[in-house]
């Protein structure tokens, strides 16, 4: 587990470090504000934008998706790089296991995601407490910012993560961007959907309603919450498997 942490401390180091990271987060965090900001307008072209379980639940649906796309970006070439920069030939020469090295690549890739996410989220929350007119009180806020942790952002993390880190190694890079690019469409167009969603959605997903719940809609599909669920982790989790299983990608197997 040493090597697989210290795997993990290098690359995250690598990617808390680049500048397209937080160049990707002040963009989002840019165009999430203009849109949910507590202003007059927004308070009252929005019914329950004075609700923070509400302005969480559409900052993550809504803006979320655009930086965990752009997080898939940035990860996806984590493993390329690597081939590219004659760290992996090092790699592979030390004491290095296949399934370590894979390990802490990926893990990097989920932890730098939830970083990211989070840093995200806490100041899209901050600004709106300091904004909104009438002030929630702060153990709310923070309830509602540990619940969005648990509940949304670690599975997506994870999602982000590994499949991103993953799937460049197991195939062309250029095949999955045209999958990220799908997957994106395909979620931008089923955002905030207040009777239930389909299992696929990255950020807006049943997963979401388990933060806020539309008041005419309060049943909370929950076989649809675990299939949402499930299809984060095991698309992590599985592009793990996949590539650990696959042979010829570590020394002469």
């Amino acid at each position: 587990m040493r090597r697989v942490w210290s795997i993990v401390c290098y690359e995250f180091k690598m990617q808390i470090r680049r500048r397209a990271a937080w160049g990707l987060l002040l963009a989002v965090l840019s165009i999430s504000l203009s849109d949910s900001f507590p202003s007059a307008g927004n308070l009252a072209r929005l019914e329950f934008l004075s609700v923070p379980d509400y302005f969480i639940y559409r900052t993550i649906g809504v803006y979320g998706l655009i930086m965990a796309m752009g997080l898939m970006f940035l990860v996806s070439n984590c493993i390329p790089a690597d081939e590219k920069a004659g760290v992996k030939p090092l790699m592979m020469a030390a004491p290095v296991r296949k399934w370590q090295y894979i390990t802490g690549k990926l893990t990097a890739a989920a932890v730098f995601s939830f970083t990211m996410l989070s840093v995200f989220l806490l100041l899209n929350q901050f600004i709106y407490f300091i904004a909104v007119p009438v002030k929630p009180a702060v153990p709310e806020m923070l309830l509602c910012f540990c619940r969005a942790e648990i509940v949304s952002i670690v599975p997506i993390s994870v999602f982000v993560g590994f499949s991103a880190a993953s799937f460049p190694a197991l195939t062309d890079i250029r095949l999955f961007y045209l999958l990220a690019g799908l997957l994106f469409v395909f979620n931008a167009s089923c955002v905030n959907h207040a009777e239930g969603s389909p299992f696929y959605l990255i950020t807006s997903g049943n997963l979401l309603r388990c933060i806020w719940v539309h008041p005419k809609y309060p049943q909370i599909d929950y076989a649809g919450v675990w299939a949402n669920l499930l299809f984060l982790l095991a698309g992590g989790f599985g592009s793990w498997a996949l590539l650990t299983a696959k042979r010829r990608f570590w020394r002469s197997e």
